[in-house]
């Protein structure tokens, strides 16, 4: 089994409206790379000027009727105040939307904002993941975001790059240090994956691509070869890709 934890539907994106999958297209590129469920984010309200809410009606839309294949996961705009706060309730009680997806650098916030505090509190509060964009300072450094988490252990953290390239090393130690913060791997390089996967037990780890923001699978088929070329015994490979996302989202 396989559950990719990072992946968007392009709503449409602002910067390409050709670039939305179809549901019936997404699920079959999902079909031939062997996928069995991908955690879902809408694109266009990851925009400083995107309308969030529309983002997130459209992604309660594309999931109904295929939740045993698309998680769907939702967005607001931290820079809108206490407005957001309703649209959170209204995402978990209204819409059962699964998770909260950030992108700081695209929607022009930084995690340090005091509004962020009120929005992790409502994620905890609803049981509700948090998927953030990391290792792009300065909005959004890997160790900015292990801040965030060290003040909140009852929130879920997810650093959506581990990293990247520049920063794997901090998400290693942020893995290492913080019970709630998780690493998914849609960043680093192979080096850098063995690393991790060397470094920080396999419980904090998840599978992801960040696939989905065009209509080119490339990411996808990319991310999951990589993994050909990292050692990984056989249980903590089943952790990475399906084990440890059913944990967190059954």
């Amino acid at each position: 089994m396989i559950i990719d934890t990072h992946t968007h539907v392009a709503d449409p994106c602002p910067r390409d409206e050709t670039g939305m999958l179809e549901r019936d297209e997404f699920i079959g590129i999902l079909d031939f790379y062997g996928v069995d469920r991908a955690w879902v984010s809408p694109v266009a309200g990851l925009y400083a000027t995107g309308d969030y809410p529309a983002s997130n009606r459209f992604i309660y839309e594309y999931s109904r009727g295929y939740e045993n294949r698309i998680v769907p996961f939702f967005t607001v705009n931290p820079n809108y105040g206490v407005r957001v706060l309703e649209e959170i309730k209204r995402c978990a009680e209204d819409l059962g939307l699964r998770g909260m997806k950030f992108h700081p650098w695209l929607q022009a916030f930084p995690v340090t904002m005091p509004m962020m505090d009120r929005i992790v509190e409502e994620c905890i509060r609803y049981r509700l993941p948090i998927l953030f964009l990391d290792g792009t300072p300065p909005y959004s450094s890997t160790l900015q975001i292990a801040n965030l988490a060290e003040r909140y252990p009852e929130a879920t953290i997810i650093l959506g790059h581990a990293g990247n390239v520049e920063a794997y090393s901090d998400a290693i130690l942020a893995a290492q240090r913080l019970n709630n913060v998780y690493l998914c791997l849609s960043g680093p390089s192979i080096s850098q994956l063995q690393a991790i996967v060397d470094r920080v037990d396999s419980s904090k780890l998840l599978f992801g691509t960040d696939f989905g923001f065009s209509r080119n699978p490339a990411a996808l088929r990319y991310r999951k070869e990589m993994w050909n070329y990292v050692k990984i015994d056989p249980e903590a490979r089943d952790r990475v890709f399906y084990k440890n996302a059913l944990e967190l989202l059954p």
